[in-house]
């Protein structure tokens, strides 16, 4: 049998290769819920980007002209409509590549460069505190699975994924986090508007780890590889 990290991933082998989903079994990438903990934003990152009293989305991802699946365009589309439910919002993304200066023309085109904050490369041991500046993490993209996705809700932050990818393991098919179309601004910017209200379930810190690490931490992970095993 064949191990893959998704259901995404497995449809894709499956039609490409012809190999029968049959043959498939899952074995997800998991989350260290001792490093990925909740807490409260870092002051000195507030003061850095100039987050006081802003409502903060964020995404972690490279920004390559020949890669631009992970829809950062699409959120700063998005931000106009976002804005005329909280105008103090800001997008903080965090990663580099040669599409930045595309994506802060289009900012400036619609009148929201001042809320976009390009964060650039951060290293590993400083990613985390990044993580604890969001309010939501947003990446509607396509992902083969999206580990992205784990560390952040570990973190207790609500995401906002793809609706047709791998990452709708790790948002257990929308119970735990927003699925859109993954082009689409205007249901972006209505997802976003929603988790940062706060009244939906999948945005409780407490409820959102518990449901991530009970399915995704290592102990998952040791579980499900003690299953394939024995069955096989």
């Amino acid at each position: 049998n064949i191990w893959t990290i998704s259901r995404y991933s497995r449809d894709i082998a499956h039609r490409v290769n012809q190999i029968p989903k049959s043959k498939f079994e899952m074995l997800p990438c998991v989350v260290d819920g001792d490093v990925f903990v909740p807490s409260s934003s870092p002051d000195y990152l507030i003061e850095r980007y100039r987050l006081q009293n802003a409502k903060v989305l964020t995404t972690v991802a490279r920004l390559w002209s020949g890669d631009i699946y992970k829809g950062v365009d699409v959120t700063i589309r998005a931000l106009p409509k976002i804005s005329q439910a909280f105008p103090a919002v800001k997008y903080v993304v965090i990663g580099r590549g040669d599409d930045q200066p595309r994506l802060a023309k289009l900012a400036e085109e619609l009148g929201v460069a001042s809320q976009v904050i390009f964060a650039g490369f951060v290293p590993d041991d400083q990613l985390i505190a990044h993580y604890r500046l969001a309010d939501v993490y947003v990446m509607p993209s396509k992902e083969g699975f999206g580990i992205v996705y784990l560390e952040a809700m570990a973190c207790g932050i609500p995401v906002i994924a793809g609706d047709n990818d791998g990452s709708a393991d790790p948002l257990q098919d929308g119970k735990v986090g927003w699925q859109v179309p993954h082009r689409d601004p205007e249901a972006v910017a209505v997802a976003c508007i929603e988790a940062l209200l706060g009244k939906d379930q999948r945005t409780n810190s407490e409820w959102l780890r518990s449901q991530t690490l009970a399915r995704f931490s290592d102990k998952a992970l040791v579980t499900r590889l003690d299953e394939l095993v024995d069955r096989h």
